[in-house]
């Protein structure tokens, strides 16, 4: 049985994976789900590497799984020998070298790019979404119950990340997937699926989901991280 790491993305944290935690152990693997420090003003990519370097700590032929946000962080860990292979889900994905924000809004659908460019901010300089806003990028495809359950989870996000420009990538390089989600309104899969081919040199896999298929369809989910980690 296999071990992964399942890392989550902005505004979120480790609870966002707690349905596809219950259908990987039931078929008898391992799961680590970090939580980042994502919430925290001022934290930025060393403050995410060190937690998911945490859990990695004395493991080994990990599946290091990373959704949105956490894309920009994952590949930076694949220098890390317990990692076996990485699966990019509805991620950002970074290019050395240079900051996320210099993209612009390139990397995000229509529906995303209109959020972005009116992005509320608290006290603390970190984003907040509007309950409607969240529901409408993150869970359309979710019944309303199961999106109300999720957005009332949600949390102000550290905006450090983004303005940091992404350092050389571990010379050690493990095999690679991106999972581009169909109905994502939130990233755009397909230019982001184009740099990780480009840079990370990653097999392209589809999903028929929006954003956040670890809540809206969780067995289907980890079925298919089984089977990109068995291949």
């Amino acid at each position: 049985m296999g071990t992964f790491v399942l890392v989550h993305g902005a505004w979120h944290g480790a609870w966002c994976w707690e349905r596809v935690r219950k259908h990987l152990t039931a078929r008898g693997h391992q799961v680590v789900t970090p939580e980042l420090p994502s919430d925290v003003a001022g934290s930025g990519r060393a403050e995410y590497l060190a937690a998911v370097s945490d859990a990695l700590e004395s493991r080994s032929e990990v599946v290091l799984v990373a959704h949105s946000m956490s894309g920009l962080v994952a590949p930076l860990a694949t220098g890390n020998p317990a990692v076996k292979s990485l699966i990019l889900l509805a991620a950002l994905v970074p290019r050395p070298e240079v900051a996320w924000q210099a993209n612009g809004l390139e990397p995000f659908p229509e529906q995303m790019r209109g959020r972005l460019a009116r992005m509320n901010f608290d006290e603390l300089g970190r984003s907040t979404l509007d309950p409607a806003v969240a529901t409408e990028i993150f869970y359309h495809d979710c019944t309303p119950a199961d999106s109300a359950d999720a957005v009332a989870r949600l949390r102000p996000d550290a905006s450090v990340i983004y303005q940091q420009t992404c350092p050389a990538l571990p010379e050690r390089r493990v095999p690679t997937t991106y999972v581009s989600c169909r109905q994502d309104r939130a990233v755009d899969g397909k230019w982001n699926a184009a740099v990780a081919q480009d840079v990370l040199g990653a097999d392209v896999q589809e999903l028929d989901a929006g954003h956040s298929p670890f809540w809206s369809m969780p067995e289907r989910l980890g079925n298919l991280l089984v089977d990109l980690a068995t291949r």
